[in-house]
């Protein structure tokens, strides 16, 4: 199983292909729906990457994905000026995960 990343982030696609995952960046050139479709078409890709912006423009495809299919996995990752951005932290994940304040 062969994970991908589907980013408009030079520096999380980056980062990604430096530890081995395959990957393109989503640009003027390059339209979100055909990558999208290209991943959707390859069975090797289990784990499918893609940053927070791509899926709240494209939500409703992402979620068709989501709930109708067992793969690939999606998931959101993060680049480094959205996670340095970030309000949520492991006190709150955890704090809202259990209902506990610590």
């Amino acid at each position: 199983m062969k994970e991908y990343i589907i980013s408009d982030n030079i520096q999380a696609l980056t980062g990604m292909q430096l530890v081995g995952v395959d990957g393109v960046l989503i640009d003027e050139e390059t339209k979100f729906e055909d990558a999208f479709r290209a991943v959707l078409a390859d069975d090797t890709i289990g784990v499918l990457m893609i940053s927070p912006q791509l899926i709240a423009s494209h939500q409703k495809q992402v979620d068709d994905v989501r709930f109708n299919r067992s793969k690939p996995l999606i998931v959101e990752i993060q680049g480094p000026a959205e996670y340095a951005h970030s309000q949520s932290s492991i006190q709150s994940t955890i704090q809202s995960a259990i209902g506990i304040s610590i």
